[in-house]
């Protein structure tokens, strides 16, 4: 089954992030949406959006993937909020994403904004990822499909070494195991690679909801940037949101403890053009 590896996509950025020390090891990762057949086996198509990545030292395969990517892997971003009975209302055409390293540089935070493709209402969201998250999802199983008709599913059979994804480095050139790059790898990973470049398991994002929604606009909100100011009583991330009018809105997500929505403070909005 060959999937086309990205329909109709719509990009919003990439940047080149670190997975550990080994520099041979890094990955370009995208943020995009694209438009997919429906999941569940209906008519008709709908827009996902993704984080996807590929290793920087990528050089295609000597046999199979020549002069293409043969370490792509992609993965659904969900941004929704949860309803009653289970359903969810889900913002599925992303808008902007703002990448928020900790002071230490540690670690890195993914904010990202959200529109829906709804025909009922007009909405939008902000949802906060950990890239740690990120990572695990990509070290999870592939997503399988036995047919164009037929449900995607986790793939449970055996992943061929080196995993598909993997980049050229030390943990792939090891003794007897001569891959400095992606031209050693053997055909079935790169095979898998092409058949396979979707994980199954969706990005969620912390808390499991958005720390912002905002609905019946007058305006579109378009791009987000993100500041985290150090106060007497903690840390808080003031919220920028760029809109199609011209205006700035800044916007303060407060967090009460446990699960409970956030409570939003809109601190002002500001008339940057005319």
């Amino acid at each position: 089954l060959h999937l086309s590896l990205l329909p109709d996509p719509r990009f919003v950025m990439a940047a080149r992030i670190a997975d550990n020390s080994d520099q041979n090891d890094d990955k370009v990762y995208f943020f995009f949406s694209e438009t997919v057949p429906s999941p569940d086996g209906g008519p008709g198509y709908v827009t996902v959006s993704r984080v996807g990545r590929v290793c920087v030292n990528d050089a295609g395969g000597q046999r199979v993937l020549v002069n293409k990517w043969s370490t792509f892997l992609k993965a659904r971003l969900v941004c929704s909020v949860p309803g009653p009975g289970g359903a969810e209302t889900h913002f599925d055409q992303l808008e902007d994403v703002f990448l928020l390293w900790t002071k230490a540089g540690k670690s890195l935070e993914v904010y990202a904004l959200f529109s829906t493709v709804s025909a009922v209402f007009q909405g939008f969201a902000v949802c906060l990822y950990h890239m740690a998250d990120i990572w695990e999802v990509f070290k999870g199983p592939f997503a399988h499909q036995d047919g164009p008709q037929h449900q995607w599913g986790p793939y449970g059979g055996k992943v061929p070494f080196p995993r598909p994804g993997m980049c050229p480095s030390k943990m792939t050139a090891q003794p007897g195991r001569p891959f400095g790059s992606t031209k050693d790898y053997p055909d079935e990973v790169l095979q898998f690679a092409r058949a396979h470049p979707l994980m199954f398991r969706p990005v969620r994002p912390r808390r499991g909801r958005p720390v912002l929604v905002k609905t019946h606009l007058a305006q579109q909100l378009r791009q987000i940037v993100v500041d985290r100011v150090e106060a007497e009583d903690g840390t808080y991330d003031v919220i920028f949101l760029g809109t199609d009018s011209g205006s700035v809105l800044k916007v303060m997500a407060l967090q009460s403890g446990g699960s409970a929505e956030p409570e939003e403070v809109v601190l002002e909005e500001l008339q940057v053009f005319k």
